[in-house]
């Protein structure tokens, strides 16, 4: 929503909006000139002559209830952004996962290419400094969310879809509506364009043949991807190395800042699209070894010797076991802490035994409070819940458990070792913990 009210403002428009909470982002709009108004309230819509809201607003919020009364009109944010998307060249990067890293990728490929694309991320790429871009060509790279279905809403582009997974359960109910929800926004691309497609994912290369134009796979473990790459390994200087290869044949090194098989996977959905829209995968290739990443994506908030604090935002058992090896990679004989914020009381529980063996790599897991969000806490269910599975799955392995995130943090602060990796998970407000250590560790260093 915030990349959607600074394209507003670039436009001239004049933009408010209101929040729950004050954030970075609240902050860098109010920065640009926006009015932010911290908490919902009736008055907020006064003048207005749109109201534009994300999922997370119910129909009974008051602010939506007086532009209703008042006759102004309401609509969802895909619409406002499918708006933005009518008579330009539009990629939709879609996916249960890496969205923001792959979106931001495609970017700095794009950018150095002197493609100039109008950028929408869900996140703040760390290249940009920003969650949007205003480019001076008729491009437009954005991320398309699946969570509530939306995406189907921007059609005739080109896309990614960079895998399919169970997630939003509580809306989609099981993977099969999830896969034909996907299958139904395939069906909408750009028959002149490409879709560029994970088929490492069991199904996915099936429900490609649903997008009208040409398409390309990409993966690691299927050995007739298009774009495919190998003896992935991390080097000493905490790079990602793999072996790329396109259309059987090899086509240089990747080097990445970003650990993990999953981000070598997201490199190769930024490259593949990257090249079916023109780009030489040795520039494409070239541009990613100085891309440094997206904010909470296995951000590096602090090393010192052996010591490295990371950030991330996974908050699905798939991510944070993705996350984990990445670590793992890394540093394989450190010390491996996980602190984790579950997110949403609904996907805990629904995917409870999931969370419960995704801690396998971890060596100490620290588990928060569920961050409700949105949604009503679901009564005789707690993190705790997760806290007694995990301990169940894995007998030998220390689970803790905090609910307050201040004693939480002081935890780990006073048990940091020389060796040691500390991952902080979670979709909430969890990255505190990380970036508050982070910074009395800089300031101990002077």
């Amino acid at each position: 929503m915030s990349a959607l009210a600074h394209a507003l403002h670039d436009r001239g428009v004049r933009v408010t909006g209101s929040d729950v909470i004050e954030s970075d982002q609240v902050q860098r709009l109010r920065a640009l000139g926006i009015t932010v108004h911290l908490g919902h309230n009736a008055a907020n819509v006064d003048g207005a002559q749109l109201v534009t809201h994300t999922s997370a607003i119910r129909r009974d919020n008051c602010e939506w209830e007086a532009a209703a009364q008042l006759g102004i009109p309401v609509i969802h944010r895909s619409e406002l952004l499918a708006a933005f998307l009518q008579g330009k060249r539009a990629v939709a990067v879609a996916g249960t996962h890496g969205k923001t890293t792959t979106t931001a990728m495609l970017t700095t490929i794009l950018i150095d290419a002197g493609m100039d694309p109008t950028v929408f991320l869900g996140g703040i790429s760390l290249d940009l400094g920003d969650n949007y871009r205003l480019g001076g060509s008729d491009l437009v790279v954005f991320e398309a969310d699946e969570s509530d279905a939306s995406f189907r809403r921007y059609r005739n582009c080109w896309q990614i879809v960079t895998n399919v997974d169970q997630d939003h359960l509580d809306k989609h109910a099981n993977l099969d509506n999830i896969k034909q929800m996907f299958a139904e926004f395939m069906s909408t691309g750009n028959p002149e364009g490409f879709l560029v497609y994970g088929s490492d994912i069991e199904g996915l290369s099936d429900m490609a043949q649903c997008f009208p134009g040409p398409t390309r796979s990409f993966g690691i473990d299927d050995p007739n991807a298009y774009y495919r790459a190998d003896e992935i390994r991390c080097t000493e200087d905490f790079r990602c190395l793999a072996q790329i290869h396109v259309g059987g044949r090899r086509a240089g090194t990747l080097s990445l800042q970003q650990p993990g098989h999953h981000n070598i996977c997201n490199a190769l959905a930024a490259v593949g699209m990257a090249h079916s829209m023109g780009v030489a995968v040795e520039e494409a290739v070239q541009s990613l070894e100085r891309f440094t990443g997206t904010e909470r994506r296995f951000q590096l908030l602090y090393h010192r010797d052996g010591l490295r604090i990371y950030d991330d935002y996974a908050h699905h058992p798939t991510e944070v076991k993705a996350a984990l090896r990445g670590a793992r990679d890394l540093l394989p004989n450190a010390r491996l802490t996980v602190v984790f914020q579950p997110h949403l009381p609904s996907r805990t529980r629904l995917l409870l035994d999931d969370f419960a063996t995704a801690f396998g790599l971890a060596d100490t897991v620290i588990i928060n409070s569920i961050y409700a969000a949105r949604e009503e806490p679901i009564p005789g269910f707690s993190a705790e819940t997760l806290v007694e599975r995990i301990r169940s799955v894995d007998a030998d392995k220390p689970v803790l458990y905090f609910e307050n995130q201040d004693e939480l943090l002081e935890h780990v602060w006073a048990n940091l070792a020389d060796q040691e990796l500390v991952m902080v998970m979670g979709a909430g407000d969890i990255y505190r913990v990380g970036h508050t250590i982070a910074n009395r560790l800089a300031q101990e260093d002077g």
